[in-house]
């Protein structure tokens, strides 16, 4: 029989359409970041209140045969839910595995009784844990033998907070500042003796206070004063009733006001915590998309820019202000360390990223930047700003593709437009689309083009009143050929066409580089 099991184990150790079925059943119960959650999610808060509207209106109608098929539907969805959660709360074959295993490193005999304790303990951990208690209380009303037991249907309502990520979240607060709140506890239950006590004593024996005949009366009292409902039905008598009465109003605003700012900040860090991961959501969605490390004046424009050519961007910086600038325009931005590894990595930089850039105006933390991604993902393009040209071949070893002299960038761009100021004018505004129709714009040449190995000048760029500025290569960035036709130029695999014209010609351009059949 141990033999048996332990062959078992392995085969579903092995079994591909197992870890499958298991990996997918996981995703839909307990991975928020799984596609199809959200839709099973809402189907399960459907089902949970149509059943909760079910008890409602069968109290003063009659039990009708379709609502009642209807509530075993639900009652067989909560129970196969419940069942799959029982499965995956532990692996009992990796279990079985790992015991035998470690039994045959230490030359012991294997005893399948001490693995099947083991599942047995791990599965009555899951049985007993709350929201475990709340599963089995949905299903159990519907073998009722007495109609009072339908009660428990409310307790269904409880099964939303598993699926209802906000509730989720709000419950997390108590979990992170249960300290908190049990010495807020512990502080209210000690108010609410010690004024009980004390109002009991003077107004309770001999019928002083008709209203206060036990120590129930007193503590009921007690928590609707503490409470600032006061609905006026008991109320003390004596001087000393009426004393405590005052310390009481006093401690209760001392707790409320304690209770409040416990949740509330709770809330305010909760509510960060979900922004971020929410970012990091959004951003595990985007493919082909720039990180962008720092965001001040250059950053800025940089962005700007990016969004003038519909490129996906997310800031990521270390100052909360310049992410709320960031947002503030509707940016996707992150309060992160550019620097961390594990932020660029979370970040996408080995999925959807193709480029980072960092624009800092500290070279040390550029550098960092520039390391930290260099050393994740080899591939990436990676640009950055130096403040100080002495600066530069520190990054140009450190792995930068491109660097941004800043001061040189100024005092080059500050000379041009002293010198010519008309061209200068006319070329930035090509380049910045601002207010022209014409674009400098980069062609890359579809990998299925007839053009490879034919003549450049078989592209009549004329007819598509398009002006070829020159060429580059992606194997060789650093070699730019300058007006290719008059060469007679061969077209080859990542070569990139620099044309200056109109967009929508462009675009043509580039539909007719997949169709036209370019022949010698």
């Amino acid at each position: 029989m141990t033999k048996y099991i332990i062959s078992l184990a392995y085969k579903l150790e092995t079994s591909t359409k197992y870890k499958r079925f298991k990996e997918f059943t996981y995703n839909i119960l307990e991975n928020n970041s799984y596609h199809y959650k959200k839709y099973f999610d809402m189907a399960m808060i459907f089902l949970v209140l149509s059943t909760i509207g079910i008890l409602i209106f069968e109290v003063n109608h009659k039990n009708l045969a379709f609502l009642t098929d209807y509530e075993l539907f639900a009652v067989v969805i909560f129970a196969i839910e419940y069942i799959g959660r029982l499965w995956i709360s532990s692996d009992i074959h990796s279990i079985i595995i790992e015991d035998y295993e470690n039994n045959q490193l230490l030359n012991k005999k294997y005893k399948i009784s001490k693995s099947i304790k083991k599942v047995i303990s791990k599965k009555i951990d899951f049985i007993l844990s709350p929201m475990a208690i709340v599963d089995l209380l949905a299903i159990l009303p519907y073998y009722r033998p007495l109609r009072l037991l339908r009660i428990l249907l409310i307790f269904r309502l409880f099964k939303i907070l598993r699926y209802a990520n906000s509730l989720k979240e709000f419950l997390q607060v108590f979990k992170e500042r249960k300290f908190e709140l049990f010495t807020l506890g512990l502080l209210y239950i000690t108010v609410v003796f010690f004024s009980s006590t004390v109002i009991f004593l003077y107004e309770g024996p001999e019928g002083v206070n008709p209203n206060i005949v036990d120590f129930f009366d007193a503590v009921y009292w007690s928590i609707i004063t503490i409470s600032t409902v006061g609905y006026g039905d008991v109320t003390p008598i004596t001087i000393e009733g009426k004393l405590v009465t005052l310390v009481l109003v006093v401690s209760s605003f001392l707790v409320i006001a304690f209770g409040t700012s416990i949740i509330t900040t709770g809330l305010s860090d909760r509510m960060e915590i979900i922004k971020e991961n929410r970012v990091q959501s959004e951003t595990s969605k985007m493919k082909d998309f720039v990180i962008v490390c720092g965001f001040g004046m250059m950053a800025k424009y940089f962005c700007d820019e990016l969004v003038n050519v519909g490129k996906k961007f997310i800031v990521i910086d270390n100052n909360k202000d310049a992410v709320n600038n960031a947002k503030n325009l509707n940016y996707l931005a992150i309060h992160a360390d550019g620097t961390n590894m594990q932020t660029l990595e979370m970040m996408g930089i080995n999925k959807g990223a193709n480029s980072v850039i960092a624009l800092t105006n500290d070279d040390a933390v550029n550098l960092s930047i520039v390391l930290s991604a260099r050393a994740l993902n080899e591939k990436i393009k990676i640009i950055s700003r130096v403040n100080n040209s002495n600066s530069k071949k520190k990054f140009e070893i450190a792995g930068v593709n491109e660097t941004i002299l800043f001061n040189d960038v100024t005092a080059f761009v500050a000379s041009q437009y002293l010198g010519q100021p008309v061209a200068f004018e006319a070329i930035d505004g090509i380049l910045l689309n601002r207010d022209f129709d014409v674009v400098i714009d980069e062609v890359e040449i579809p990998r299925n083009s007839r053009i490879f190995g034919k003549n450049i000048n078989l592209i009549d760029f004329k007819n598509y009143s398009l002006t070829l500025l020159g060429i580059i290569n992606l194997d060789d960035l650093n070699e730019f050929i300058f007006n290719p036709i008059n060469i007679e130029y061969k077209v080859q695999k990542n070569d990139i066409f620099v044309v200056i014209g109109f967009k929508s010609a462009i675009s043509q351009l580039k539909s007719d580089l997949i169709n036209l059949d370019f022949r010698v």
